[in-house]
């Protein structure tokens, strides 16, 4: 591979990545949830189901697991950009993740999402274990009490019926 191709091929991925920027920047904003979880990502515009709401951008890897990390494969952990790194856990989430080109996981709407509606996903479709949430303050109706991981779903969770969860997750055992 020649040194003009390879310089073209980063030129593209670094126009990509200013794009992913702009469009998060678009369609999300980080506001304080008025709370104890801090702050969080709300829609700046509404949503349908199946539309990227936010495109994951890794910031850099981390050595271990951190309580802001994202899980991508068995020992890969990363940290992600703000608004992705972000966005709040919940029991009943309007958010799913799907991996993209950048290595990282996109956030898709999985139900309509209002203008001004804080955007969240189930940390435990990423981590087999999670230590994020110890004690989960996402007050949904089916409130489980902590992220607790991948580990701890039900075989009939919603999100891994519909197959919303992390490809290395898919044959570990429940």
């Amino acid at each position: 591979m020649s040194n003009s191709h390879i310089m073209k091929s980063l030129s593209i991925l670094t126009d990509d990545v200013a794009c992913a920027k702009q469009l998060n920047a678009r369609n999300v904003r980080i506001l304080s949830t008025g709370g104890d979880r801090g702050r969080g990502v709300f829609a700046a515009r509404d949503f349908l189901p199946g539309e990227i709401v936010i495109i994951g951008l890794i910031e850099r890897m981390e050595r271990t697991r951190t309580t802001n990390s994202f899980q991508l494969d068995w020992n890969v952990h990363a940290l992600f950009q703000e608004p992705a790194v972000i966005v709040n856990h919940s029991c009943d989430p309007n958010l799913a993740i799907v991996p993209n080109r950048f290595g990282a996981y996109d956030f898709v709407a999985i139900q309509q999402i209002s203008s001004d509606a804080e955007v969240t996903w189930n940390y435990a479709t990423t981590e087999f274990e999670c230590v994020g949430v110890s004690v989960c303050l996402c007050s949904s109706e089916n409130c489980q009490g902590s992220a607790g991981g991948f580990s701890a779903l039900t075989p009939d969770h919603p999100m891994l019926v519909a197959g919303f969860y992390a490809p290395y997750l898919k044959n570990a055992r429940r």
